[in-house]
């Protein structure tokens, strides 16, 4: 199965990486921004892009509005975007969820750097994103460019991670 996705992703023709070995990810729980608790574990089942940005990063913003444009696309197959800001400003998170039309859900991440998600999933540089499979494995890293630049290869690829579940 694995070398189906790889085909899949190398086939879409953009510049997310695919991991050879899948590599299961780090669960989480953070804060909405109504404060209620959101889980990965909650998402198993369903394929889940795991967006890190911040309202001060310029091409996270750009890449924010780029992936709003095509996210309704998907909205009928398992699959959801969460976001996760490291903003330490929430007026200024709340702001740029609302000028970056991100409907999907949306977190803050833990202000202390060593406690924080983007931390211990390695997201060291902005925008980050990862593709966990249903079965909470990460299988692509820069994955937030596959929806965005090859939508129809990404539908593709969202329907063989369902059938294999």
């Amino acid at each position: 199965m694995i070398t189906g996705m790889l085909l899949l992703l190398s086939m879409a023709g953009t510049i997310a990486q695919a991991i050879v070995t899948p590599i299961p990810a780090v669960p989480f729980t953070l804060p909405d921004k109504n404060g209620i608790p959101v889980s990965l574990a909650g998402y198993k089942g369903k394929t889940v892009l795991v967006h890190f940005w911040a309202s001060w990063c310029v091409p996270c913003r750009v890449e924010n509005r780029r992936l709003a444009k095509r996210y309704h696309r998907f909205r009928e197959l398992p699959f959801e975007v969460l976001g996760i800001s490291v903003d330490t400003d929430e007026e200024r998170w709340r702001n740029a969820i609302s000028n970056d039309k991100m409907t999907w859900p949306q977190l803050i991440d833990d202000a202390n750097l060593k406690k924080s998600v983007a931390y211990r999933w390695n997201a060291s540089a902005l925008p980050a994103s990862f593709l966990v499979d249903p079965r909470g494995a990460i299988i692509a890293i820069h994955a937030a460019a596959l929806p965005i630049n090859d939508p129809e290869g990404f539908r593709i690829l969202l329907k063989k991670l369902a059938a294999a579940k």
